[in-house]
């Protein structure tokens, strides 16, 4: 065992100079356990001071703490589950479906936590000149679950799945611009599309773009890439993956990682403090205090512009009135939501999702606040009257509930009848969402503007949750992509947030934080900001600590 000289004229040591071999050493000593005395008595003995010695054994001990550990079992809880969950990536749905997907899949592209992206399964990304081709070098050696090694007939055969008129992809708006997808050779592909879109290798690593093995259908029995693979997977109930040893990244540090959902934030609070499981989404914000006082329990925020929202079907009778919704959203009491109920955990919302976390935002949309005489002259003009209006609410995320509840004791005030229905998050996503005429629903950060308005907002999307048609503004959606004039992109933004904020009809009050539990012995968790457990991130790399 050797010093590296620091580049003083002492024999020094540094924890930024010594060399790989000389940090393995000395981390092997750290984890079988040497004293502190007994190492710096070893270094002072080849001739380091005694403070340089303190100084290396503090920095490798960190070092070492934060060096992820294999082994153990971690249990996490997200709030939403039920028959419909999937392991099947063009279908999925719950923030469930997305953890339970990136256990098991990789694409070729990952989401970083400021929202950029990096190449995952693809090697290399290559535009043409004007972004309207791009080229995905593949890995290679990457390995599936059953052994087969993936190459381009895979990455097309997963792709194909999201384009063309037959697709049920819920993620195939994202890449409506795609016309074809060719196979250059055994370890490229390229993505020929119908118009330029600098943003397609960011939206190829959101949720639904997994790659699976050519052919395979069987959704049950799922294969992947990912750091896990399927031990077992019951839809409504719990998903249990063990590691993947031949995952050819890193990750997969646990025997085993177990999911299910538990809908009632009461239970799910109960369960992380009793110590059930060892993670929790949608922490109620009333109980944030009580978990930083509880030992071994870590409460973990991320700034993030998920939104809780409520969602009247334009295409329905019971909805499809203009002035009930612009009533509705001017009796949001928004301030309330997030002081009382969020905690300050959130910030304002203004009836369209693309908020101060995105590059993109507008802030020059006038701010909607409770208001009512503004709410009581559109509702007098909708001429609904004494008609009862129903509005379906579930604990999908904090503040779900209370939105309706607010919205309600303030339409009494002008003689608005408002019924609020409040059901079960269990199966809420296939049973209530985008089939009840009013209902809540939350949503997930997405890494651009374009891709959020794309989703949920463009006129055929799946996702399109008011039904909202308007042609303009899905051809201002498509010749965006293209800019790369600064200030006539952002008047191109401004104008598509104008659209939706004017006309969609959709009452936005509050973008949230995403608010976790941990156990003090779960390590490796992320600031990625696109929903729960960093957007599925926190499962690759996530370890036990029980030394924590």
């Amino acid at each position: 065992m050797s010093l590296t000289d620091s580049g003083s004229d002492s024999n020094d040591p540094l924890l930024s100079t010594i060399s790989a071999a000389d940090r393995q050493n000395y981390l092997r000593l750290i984890r079988k356990g040497i004293s502190r005395r007994d190492f710096i008595n070893m270094l002072i003995a080849a001739g380091a001071s005694a403070a340089a010695a303190s100084s290396l054994f503090a920095g490798l001990k960190q070092a070492w703490a934060q060096t992820p550990k294999r082994g153990g079992k971690l249990v996490l809880a997200e709030d939403q589950h039920g028959p419909n969950d999937t392991l099947d990536p063009a279908l999925l749905t719950s923030n469930l479906d997305y953890v339970r997907a990136r256990m098991f899949y990789g694409s070729l592209t990952r989401i970083t936590d400021e929202l950029g992206y990096e190449p995952e399964l693809a090697e290399e990304i290559i535009p043409n000149r004007d972004a309207s081709q791009w080229t995905f070098r593949l890995r290679r050696g990457v390995e599936f679950h059953n052994g087969k090694t993936m190459t381009a007939d895979d990455v097309l055969y997963s792709m194909n799945r999201h384009i063309g008129p037959d697709t049920v992809s819920n993620g195939a708006s994202l890449v409506g611009s795609v016309v074809r997808w060719e196979k250059v050779n055994e370890y490229a592909v390229r993505a020929h599309l119908s118009s330029p879109d600098a943003d397609l290798p960011i939206n190829l690593g959101t949720f639904h773009f997994k790659i699976i093995p050519d052919g395979h259908t069987d959704f049950a029995n799922p294969i992947g890439t990912g750091p896990y693979r399927v031990k077992t997977f019951q839809p409504g109930v719990r998903a249990v993956g063990v590691p993947f040893r031949n995952y050819w990244g890193d990750g997969g540090y646990l025997d085993e990682l177990e999911t299910y959902g538990i809908g009632d934030i009461v239970s799910r609070l109960n369960a992380f403090l009793a110590g059930d499981v060892d993670g929790i989404v949608n922490m109620p914000p009333q109980a944030i205090d009580q978990v930083k006082q509880t030992p071994g329990r870590d409460v973990w925020s991320v700034v993030s512009n998920r939104y809780i929202n409520l969602a009247p079907r334009q295409d329905l009778t019971e909805a499809g009135n203009a002035d009930l919704w612009r009533a509705m959203q001017y009796l949001q009491d928004r301030k309330r939501i997030i002081k009382s109920v969020m905690k300050d955990e959130a910030v304002l919302g203004n009836d369209q999702p693309i908020g101060p976390a995105y590059f993109d935002h507008t802030p020059n949309l006038i701010q909607r606040v409770l208001d009512h005489d503004q709410a009581e002259f559109y509702f007098k003009r909708s001429g609904l009257g004494n008609t009862p209006i129903e509005v379906v609410a579930a604990e999908v995320a904090a503040g779900a509930v209370e939105q309706c509840l607010y919205m309600q004791r303030e339409a009494r005030k002008i003689g608005m009848t408002i019924n609020v229905k409040q059901v079960t998050t269990d199966g809420y996503w296939g049973a209530v969402w985008l089939k009840a005429p009013i209902c809540v629903a939350t949503w997930a950060m997405r890494p651009t503007a374009n891709a959020m308005l794309t989703i949920a907002f463009k006129s055929d999307a799946m996702w399109n949750e008011t039904r909202w048609q308007n042609p303009q503004f899905d051809q201002l959606l498509v010749a965006v992509r293209a800019v790369t004039d600064r200030r006539k992109r952002k008047q191109m933004y401004h104008d598509l947030q104008m659209m939706v904020y004017e006309g969609n009809g959709m009452s936005i009050p509050a973008h949230t934080n995403l608010v976790h539990g941990f156990a003090s012995h779960v390590k490796g968790y992320t600031r990625n900001p696109l929903s729960s457990f960093g957007g599925g991130e926190d499962v690759v790399k996530m370890w036990r600590d029980d030394r924590a």
